[in-house]
Order: C-alpha cells, then sequence, then structure tokens
C-alpha cells in the first residue's frame, strides 16, 4: 500500500507542477496610461486618429453635421459644388445608393425589382422641391425601410452624395435652355442609335430614362459598366451567331456534355454583364449571400450551361425575393458572353 501511495504521489507531483504555470497571469498586456517598452514612444496609449470625437461632443449644433438651420432643413451646401465633390457623390451613390435606388434615383434598382420595399424616386415631386438637408437627414438616420449609412458615409461624403442626386434631379428634368450655349442635344435614344448601342438600351433600367438628356457633362452619362457591357454586346451580336435557345423540354433533355460546351462567349464582356446586372444580389466574387443568394461559383459544373441560360430567361418567380426575366434585356450573345464568364474561377 505504501509503494502505491509513492508511486500515485510520484506521478501527481510533476502533474501538479505542470498546471502552476504563470502564462494566464502574467499576461504581455500594457495596462493604460503606464509606460510600456513595446512602442518606440515608451507609452502604452496610442494616439488618438485624427479627427476622432468622443461620443456625445461632435458638433451637434454645426450644420455640417446636422443640415439642419433654426431647426429646418437647410437648402444650403456646406462647401462649393465642385466638379471633384460630384465625382465622389457619384461614386459613393453608385456603391451604396443605386443597388435600390438605382443609378438614375428612379426607385427601380435591383433590390427593388428582387422584392424589396420600393425605394424612393428621385425624380417624384415631393422630392424635387425637398430641400438638401432632408436627403443628408434620411441618410444620415435612414427613412422608412431605408436603413441610416451615418457608419459607411463620412459627413463629407453625405454632402457628396446629396449633390449628386441633386445634379441627377436637374438633369432627368434639364431643358434645352439649360444647356450652355453651343452645347449638343440628344435624347437618349437618339445617343443610343448614333453609339451603336442595342435597340432600347434607353428604355432599359441600365439608364433609366427616356428623357432629352445633354451628353456632354457628367452627370447625364450613362453607367460606365453599363454602357462598355451593352457595346461589347451588340459587337458580340455583330459577328457571332445566335444560338438557338430551344423550348425549356428540350433544354432539359439536353445531355451534360452538351450544356458545359454549348457556348463559346466572350468572359470579359460577360464579366461586365454580370457586374452590372447579377453582383448586386450575387455578389462580384460570385459567392452569393446564401440562403437567400445562392453562390455562383462553379455553377456551371453544377447544373450546366442550359440550365443557366433557361433560368436567367425566365427568372425565378417564386424566389423570396424572386429573380427577375432577362429575356428582354440579354441578347443570345449575352447568354453565351455570361455563361463563359461564370465557367471561370473567381
Amino acid at each position: 500500500m505504501f509503494r502505491s501511495v509513492v508511486v500515485a504521489a510520484a506521478i501527481a507531483l510533476p502533474l501538479g507542477l505542470a498546471g502552476c504555470r504563470q502564462d494566464m497571469h502574467d499576461q504581455p498586456k500594457v495596462v493604460p496610461l503606464r509606460s510600456s517598452a513595446f512602442f518606440e514612444d515608451g507609452r502604452s496609449a496610442r494616439a488618438q486618429v485624427a479627427g476622432t470625437v468622443a461620443r456625445g461632443q461632435e458638433h451637434t449644433a454645426d450644420y455640417f453635421m446636422t443640415g439642419m438651420s433654426g431647426g429646418k432643413e437647410g437648402e444650403a451646401l456646406p462647401f462649393p459644388a465642385t466638379l471633384q465633390v460630384l465625382q465622389r457623390g457619384q461614386e459613393r451613390f453608385n456603391i451604396y445608393c443605386a443597388p435600390c435606388h438605382s443609378r438614375v434615383g428612379n426607385g427601380q434598382g435591383r433590390i427593388v425589382e428582387r422584392g424589396y420595399y420600393r425605394a424612393a424616386d428621385f425624380q417624384s415631386e415631393r422630392l424635387r422641391q425637398a430641400p438638401l438637408g432632408h436627403f443628408f437627414n434620411v441618410i444620415t438616420r435612414g427613412f422608412g425601410a431605408m436603413p441610416d449609412y451615418h457608419a459607411e458615409l463620412t459627413p463629407a461624403d453625405r454632402w457628396a452624395v446629396v449633390a449628386y442626386i441633386r445634379a441627377l434631379q436637374l438633369s432627368q428634368n434639364a431643358k434645352a435652355a439649360d444647356a450652355a450655349p453651343g452645347a449638343k442635344i440628344a435624347s437618349l435614344a437618339q445617343m443610343t442609335k448614333e453609339q451603336g448601342l442595342p435597340a432600347g438600351f434607353a428604355e432599359s433600367d441600365w439608364t433609366g430614362a427616356t428623357t432629352p438628356a445633354f451628353p456632354g457633362t457628367s452627370v447625364y452619362a450613362t453607367a460606365p459598366r453599363a454602357a462598355a457591357a451593352a457595346s461589347a454586346a451588340a459587337a458580340a451580336s455583330a459577328t457571332q451567331q445566335p444560338t438557338g435557345l430551344g423550348s425549356p423540354a428540350a433544354s432539359q433533355s439536353e445531355p451534360d456534355a452538351a450544356n458545359q460546351s454549348s457556348t463559346a462567349g466572350d468572359p470579359a464582356a460577360g464579366k461586365q454583364l454580370y457586374l452590372d446586372n447579377c453582383a448586386v444580389c450575387h455578389q462580384t466574387g460570385r459567392q452569393g449571400l446564401p440562403p437567400i443568394f445562392p453562390s455562383l461559383i462553379g455553377i456551371v459544373d453544377k447544373v450546366g450551361a442550359t440550365k443557366i441560360r433557361q433560368t436567367v430567361m425566365t427568372g425565378v418567380p417564386t424566389g423570396k425575393p424572386p429573380m427577375p426575366s432577362f429575356a428582354s434585356k440579354f441578347s443570345s450573345a449575352d447568354f453565351d458572353n455570361l455563361i463563359a464568364f461564370l465557367k471561370t474561377k473567381p
């Protein structure tokens, strides 16, 4: 018995000593306001980022921060609306606002097409008459189903977006008298024809308007990526023979090998189509947002080209949210180009 106790103690002692390490007690941490040898200046606390404001101490009475003047929404911009400001506002608008409001602010963005709440139309009489401070406050605090964007957009960027929204309103309601002397005036339909874009391009929600526009300025120009995609699609249509889409029943009866090799499109043109029409839901990296929006990575290998073509043509009206049909927007060459892009690796 004594020998057993000694053996047990000899085994337990090293195990017990192993549990007495002080690593969890002596952490290599720094205590606020104490010195530290880790940083060159000997301080443990780091200098605050430029522009840091303590909570509750922001300039809440400043027009730049609130858009309010005398208790009412103001009508002025806190800085000049230069071309640089409008370009910054356009960039931020296309990132954060266009998915719902569309590139031209008519409230018919891709997210709305897929069943989300109807977004505000900036061309409505109410919003055309709304002061600039109203838009700033809505971006800052949100409104109805729209969330706030004060964390995503700095006050300066919010004002830049406000300036761009006003430019959109002016552009979509411009008159010949508003143009500079000698400026060329043309409707979007006329511009479409002159630039060799597909028929009906001006009526699609890539541009969202058919009212007269002045093509020499940035606020009237159509979205660059959409125009590039349409130009590529038009070129592809002129050089490629249309591929027969066939009936849904015939498509489903095709062998898998044919599904994988039935297209020979241009992946670069397909990428532009994807970015302009699909990325807003399925993401730029094609990873989707499961389970709402499925991943499209390797989708051609999984379901075949024919199934993809059929789905994009007919849409998924029973989806939650529903996927619209692109049959009226894509040519046969567009489908080939899109599928060719989906075959590539992210």
